[in-house]
C-alpha cells in the first residue's frame, strides 16, 4: 500500500503536466541509441522497461502530429505500476524527429502540445525536446532498436 502512494504522490507528477524541466538531463539523441545499444546487446529482441529518466535534447522535426496507437504507452505504464496514468493525461498522437546522424524516433506527445506544435515548429526545423525516457526496444536488426519517449515540452530552434 505505501508502495502504491508513493507512485501515486511521487512518479505520477513527474510524468504529468506539472513538470519541472530543469531536471531535465541534457544529452544528444545518438548518445541515448549508443548507451542503450550498449546495454541491450545481448538481449533478445522485445522491449527493455526502465525507471524513467529525464532528457533534453535537440532533433529535427520530421513529422506533424498524427494519431497512434498508445496501446505500448500503457504497456510501458503497467510494467511501472502506474496503469491509470493515461487516464490522467492526454495522449493520442506521435511526431517523428531524428538525431544529428539520421536515426529516426517516433515518439508520443501529450496532446497539450499539439496546437503550439503546429504553431511554432517548422518541419525539417531544429527542436528541443524534454522528454521521458521511459523503455528501449531492441529489433533483431539492431539498426532498428528504439528509444520509446513521451514529450513533454518542446522549444523551436
Amino acid at each position: 500500500m505505501v508502495h502504491r502512494l508513493f507512485l501515486l504522490f511521487v512518479l505520477v507528477p513527474t510524468l504529468c503536466l506539472a513538470q519541472q524541466f530543469s531536471s531535465h538531463k541534457s544529452v544528444t539523441l545518438d548518445s541515448i541509441f549508443a548507451q542503450w545499444d550498449e546495454i541491450t546487446k545481448t538481449y533478445t529482441p522485445g522491449m527493455s522497461v526502465m525507471q524513467p529518466q529525464k532528457v533534453r535534447f535537440d532533433a529535427k522535426y520530421l513529422s506533424h502530429p498524427q494519431p497512434c496507437s498508445t496501446r505500448t504507452l500503457e504497456v510501458i505504464f503497467n510494467t511501472l505500476a502506474m496503469p491509470d496514468l493515461l487516464k490522467k493525461m492526454a495522449v493520442t498522437h506521435c511526431i517523428k524527429f531524428s538525431s544529428d546522424s539520421g536515426r529516426e524516433v517516433t515518439a508520443w506527445i501529450q496532446d497539450v502540445l499539439i496546437p503550439g506544435l503546429n504553431a511554432d515548429a517548422k518541419l525539417n526545423g531544429q527542436v528541443e525536446i524534454y522528454a521521458d525516457l521511459l523503455a528501449y526496444g531492441v529489433s533483431t536488426d539492431r539498426s532498428h532498436n528504439m528509444p520509446f519517449i513521451l514529450v513533454g515540452r518542446f522549444e523551436p530552434k
